[in-house]
């Protein structure tokens, strides 16, 4: 009778592992719908790579270092411009004060956290002179605009304005056209600025 009971026992447990392990497969720990809806999920949550932080470089070339910053932050990007390494772009226009090189360059589309470097030109100086590319800015000045910008250098000496020896039709009237020493003169020395000379018309001979 014992024996008849435990063999009962015995093949209702077989019967119970032979169930678990033959029928559907236990379901998975995965969100519903699988892989497929996970990558779905990816596909529609933001990325910066999509575009959603692209912006276009501004033009900043002739700008001063504070119109240069307003112009990259309307831009919309994360940080202001930055001259932490150099930047020099060749045949650019060199203003004293003004941007002659940036990078990236205008009109790129780029991430918003790039940070935008930009070059401001300062002539160089010499202590105790006036270098020749102060002398060339000079050039297409009035002479009181000249001799302010001189005084600007430290210039203190003397200025004279005559008439050039010919009209240079390349220059503007009553502007500098040129200047007496274009190597460079000490704060202190003599400087003469040459101003185009009036056009005079002679009537023809009768």
């Amino acid at each position: 009778m014992r024996a008849a009971l435990a063999a009962l026992v015995l093949a209702g447990c077989t019967g119970l592992i032979q169930t678990s392990t033959s029928g559907a497969p236990a379901r998975s720990s995965s969100p519903a719908g699988g892989t497929g809806a996970v990558r779905a999920e990816a596909a529609a949550a933001p990325d910066g790579a999509a575009g959603g932080d692209d912006v276009i470089v501004p033009d900043l070339l002739g700008k001063t270092r504070e119109e240069a910053a307003a112009l990259v932050a309307a831009a919309g990007f994360s940080h202001g411009v930055e001259s932490t390494r150099p930047v020099e772009c060749v045949d650019a226009a060199r203003v004293e004060g003004r941007v002659d090189c940036q990078d990236p360059p205008p009109g790129q589309r780029v991430k918003k956290y790039t940070l935008v470097q930009i070059n401001v030109y300062r002539a160089p100086r010499i202590a105790g002179a006036v270098v020749r590319a102060q002398l060339e800015a000079l050039v297409g000045l009035t002479p009181a605009a000249a001799r302010a910008r001189l005084a600007s250098y430290g210039h203190d000496g003397e200025v004279k304005v005559e008439p050039g020896l010919r009209y240079d039709p390349r220059c503007g009237r009553d502007v500098v056209c040129e200047v007496s020493s274009s190597s460079g003169v000490g704060l202190h020395d003599p400087i003469t600025l040459f101003v185009n000379p009036g056009l005079s018309i002679s009537a023809p001979p009768p």
